[in-house]
């Protein structure tokens, strides 16, 4: 079949997909990739619309209020038949594009001859009371979302993170706290920030750019206020037990992280061992993952009711992440393995006396300090080690607890037992990826993930591992430099 072509209307789109099976592999996926760009590119339309909307129903009898609707985000998702959230969303993406738009008229019109000084002058100070008026302008991320990089949910959040920077603060006319402006990200200018946010974030899934977006927050959170948060959702926490007629009960729980991870590391541990067990015996064990968590549960209650009962093996371990900068200062913050929100690492400190928390201390480049030596299997400070690199299964990011440490090259075929032939890969991840022929190299000490040439005849090679979905200090200079 032959390959689409950018005249084709809707109506012969729609046809080629319903006789989609003619196509190859490989046409179906470049016919999906064009039809996400169409897609973004109405999202950028709708988000346009969205935000003139917004504008015009601001007054109490605004276009919103005389159609019946409370707000403007209520019409738009009526249109749209989404959810408030997703207008919203819309309305953001809708006044960072005509924001940037509004910039450049503004520099244009103010901008004056290089030789009138005055008038340059001038229009510098016009431009500067337009933007505290307005608030800040993000251009180069309207720009990635005008070029189809990044889609409107992800360009919503970046937004949300640019918008607590100190200088988007300031432009706003918000109070900037002394503090903010101390932290990792509020020491950099809104623009560096504002390129390798968006740089980091465009191609990746959305539920990697939220995790990337928290973080990120942390780093601009200054300490006492990150603390202060943190004891606000630790106070937030409860357990309800309902029992119902039938006899069975309901457990509804809501646990800050630090609560949760002990909790989490346990089940995951037993499901982990179900399903490994379950592998060998061939599918003997017909419970579902729900079902596995409901009896882990059980067993975490059997068990804390009989400690000196066999824990048949499990581990249950949490592993604290943090630099030594951390913590012997208490500052900036730090992670719990399987817990995707940053922790204050004040509060990490006081966790890392607990008997059952192991505090893994990185260098200043999260460079593991001890990890071990080399031997057959690999040693327990060796998979911390790999866990800190890839963030947990190196390719879907499945938590540590679900995964084990992997030879890239076998032991049995000359591969050493060390970091730079390891990787950490979930039970799913690591059967088809040797099934359907897919490769891993290290480059940097960074795996990336070489798919098949029936998957990609250019087998182009795709990050992996935590670095995929953090901003590291080199993403940071690269944005520094091409805003200098």
């Amino acid at each position: 079949m032959a390959p689409t072509t950018g005249t084709e209307t809707l109506a012969q789109l729609r046809a080629r997909a319903e006789s989609a099976d003619g196509l190859t592999d490989p046409e179906i996926e470049a016919f999906m990739e064009r039809m996400v760009d169409h897609r973004r590119e109405v999202d950028v339309i709708l988000a346009l619309l969205a935000c003139h909307v917004k504008k015009r129903s601001a007054a109490r009898s605004g276009a919103a209020r005389r159609r019946g609707f409370q707000t403007s985000a209520q019409m738009t998702a009526a249109k749209i038949g989404g959810t408030v959230a997703e207008a919203q969303r819309l309305e953001d993406m809708g006044e960072v594009l005509l924001g940037a738009q509004e910039g450049d008229d503004a520099g244009e019109q103010h901008g004056g001859k290089p030789d009138d000084a005055g008038a340059q002058n001038e229009g510098q100070e016009q431009a500067t009371s337009k933007q505290k008026a307005t608030g800040p302008t993000f251009p180069y991320l309207a720009q990635a979302v005008r070029g189809r990089r990044v889609g409107p949910d992800a360009g919503a959040l970046i937004r949300s993170l640019l918008l607590r920077h100190p200088d988007a603060r300031e432009a706003s006319g918000l109070q900037v706290d002394p503090g903010l402006r101390e932290t990792r990200l509020g020491k950099l200018p809104l623009a560096a920030v504002e390129r390798a946010t968006v740089d980091k974030c465009a191609g990746l899934p959305l539920r990697s750019v939220r995790s990337l977006i928290a973080r990120l927050e942390a780093d601009l959170t200054p300490p006492p206020e990150a603390e202060r948060d943190y004891e606000e959702l630790r106070r937030r926490r409860f357990v309800t037990v309902r029992e119902d007629r039938d006899g069975m009960v309901q457990v509804h729980a809501l646990l800050d992280p630090l609560t949760a991870a002990p909790l989490l590391a346990s089940m995951r541990g037993y499901v982990k061992g179900a399903m490994r067990r379950n592998q060998d015996d061939r599918g003997v064990d017909d419970r579902t993952p729900e079902q596995m968590r409901a009896d882990a549960l059980g067993w975490l209650g059997r068990h804390a009711t009989s400690c000196r009962a066999p824990h048949d093996g499990i581990k249950t371990t949490v592993n604290i992440r943090m630099t030594l900068e951390q913590l012997q200062r208490a500052t900036g913050h730090g992670t719990v393995d399987g817990i995707s929100r940053p922790i204050p690492a004040a509060v990490l400190r006081r966790e890392a006396a607990d008997a059952c928390a192991i505090p893994t201390v990185l260098g200043g480049r999260s460079e593991i300090l001890d990890h071990g030596s080399a031997e057959r299997l690999f040693t327990r400070p060796q998979r911390r080690a790999l866990i800190e690199r890839d963030g947990g299964c190196a390719w879907c990011q499945a938590p540590p607890d679900f995964c084990d440490a992997h030879h890239l090259t076998y032991w049995r075929n000359g591969g050493r037992t060390d970091l730079d032939n390891g990787i950490m890969l979930c039970v799913g991840c690591h059967t088809w990826i040797h099934r359907d022929g897919w490769q891993i190299r290290m480059v940097d000490g960074r795996p990336w993930f070489i798919p098949p040439a029936d998957v990609d005849p250019a087998r182009r090679p795709r990050p992996g591992g935590r670095h995929a979905s953090t901003m590291s200090d080199e993403d940071v200079a690269a944005a520094l430099a091409a805003v200098a």
